[in-house]
């Protein structure tokens, strides 16, 4: 049976300006009913305007909404008129799509020891994600609710000095374990994409501290080893489409 495809989907997206968010938004766009409803949030008004013109040129019918929202201010209850729909009609799914994160400063894990670092990197990538999840299940208490978290080898894998994206990505997961183990009603996916050509790998051979892990990423970058976007997201389509996981657990983009 079709998860998405063909279905009236009440879908929120964060991190939806760039990127993997931007382009789930585009290629789920071409799979939901024309009476879908779309929410789009970032921190960039004009990179959500644009990523709404694309599915808008994909499906005029399907209705968009762009909100500009810093995560690293969470607030629950701006949260959960983020989460409600507009359409006052029942919908075949609800879909929260956690995306929106970014990979912290670059450190010796012994050398993270301010106390505002940790609560602001913490506070937009773990705490924003949590209270977001809890105010769309209370707005949305029933019916088929996916949520969906763009997770990565480094939730269950070490990377020298990139411990905040680390300890970040494995919060959210387990975050998402306990609350799939709590709620047999929900369908939780992790989903690692794989190492995608976006800023992020930009940034990071940047500034990444430990040379062996920039030489990864620079050997990725210039083999071209990186993943598409498009790829990725197809991968994740057809996890969700092939049901192809366990509620609350993860799949990786190279896992057969």
């Amino acid at each position: 049976m079709t998860k998405l495809n063909g279905k009236k989907v009440f879908c929120i997206i964060t991190g939806a300006s760039q990127g993997i968010g931007r382009t789930i938004a585009i290629e789920f766009s071409k799979l939901f009913h024309s009476n879908s409803e779309i929410k789009l949030t970032a921190r960039s008004k004009n990179g959500l305007q644009s990523t709404s013109n694309s599915i808008r040129s994909i499906n005029k019918d399907i209705a968009t909404e762009c909100i500009e929202y810093d995560l690293s201010n969470p607030n629950f209850e701006t949260f959960k008129d983020l989460v409600k729909p507009k359409k006052n009609v029942a919908f075949d799914i609800y879909v929260l799509v956690h995306n929106a994160g970014s990979e912290g400063d670059s450190k010796l894990t012994k050398d993270m020891s301010n106390l505002q670092e940790w609560q602001s990197y913490m506070t937009l990538n773990f705490f924003s994600m949590s209270l977001l999840t809890s105010a769309f299940l209370e707005v949305n208490p029933s019916g088929h609710r996916l949520i969906i978290n763009i997770t990565s080898l480094a939730a269950v894998q070490p990377f020298k000095s990139l411990g905040y994206y680390c300890v970040g990505k494995a919060a959210r997961e387990m975050y998402l374990r306990t609350l799939a183990e709590e709620n047999k009603d929900l369908d939780i996916l992790n989903y690692s994409p794989g190492p995608v050509a976006t800023d992020m790998v930009d940034r990071l051979i940047t500034k990444v501290k430990d040379g062996g892990v920039k030489e990864s990423f620079v050997s990725m970058r210039d083999n071209q080893a990186l993943v598409k976007s498009e790829n990725t997201v197809a991968k994740l389509i057809a996890i969700l489409e092939q049901n192809k996981y366990t509620s609350g657990g993860r799949v990786d983009y190279f896992d057969n």
